[in-house]
């Protein structure tokens, strides 16, 4: 590391242990439900969204490389958490949504997330979570411009 970016002045090492974090807080609650903290992120986007996504386009929103998005969405749909069906306007693309059983456990698989979200901002007011949260966004926001060429 050099010395202009110390673990004391890295915003990558505090995100990186925020989101270990959450997935340590979350993981059993997640394992009961039949999740691993890797497959989290690609449920969590389906049932949000709630309308059918290509797999290209759940990478590109998770910034998750399509080969292992493949991978994922065929562990899931193995456990019966999500469909995937041939796209009928591009039959070489996947569409992919969230089963009626992930719905069914959609109350709770948020409520796990959300229990470990508000296990690290403990103590925070509601100003100081609201701060947190618009400076995250624009921070993401920076990301995805980088990263795609316009805001996320």
């Amino acid at each position: 590391m050099s010395p202009n970016c110390t673990r004391e002045t890295s915003f990558g090492y505090r995100f990186a242990m925020i989101q270990r974090l959450q997935a340590a807080l979350s993981r059993d609650g997640l394992l009961a439900l039949g999740v691993t903290t890797a497959q989290l992120p690609f449920l969590a986007e389906l049932l949000h969204r709630q309308v059918p996504m290509t797999q290209d386009e759940l990478s590109k929103a998770l910034t998750i490389d399509p080969a292992a998005t493949a991978r994922t969405l065929e562990q899931l749909e193995k456990k019966g958490l999500v469909k995937r069906q041939v796209n009928p306007e591009n039959r070489r693309q996947k569409l992919v949504t969230a089963s009626p059983r992930a719905l069914e456990l959609e109350d709770e698989f948020f409520a796990i997330l959300r229990k470990a979200s508000d296990t690290l901002v403990e103590g925070l007011s509601d100003d100081e979570k609201e701060t947190a949260l618009t400076l995250l966004d624009r921070i993401m926001a920076n990301g995805m411009k980088a990263k795609y060429g316009k805001k996320g």
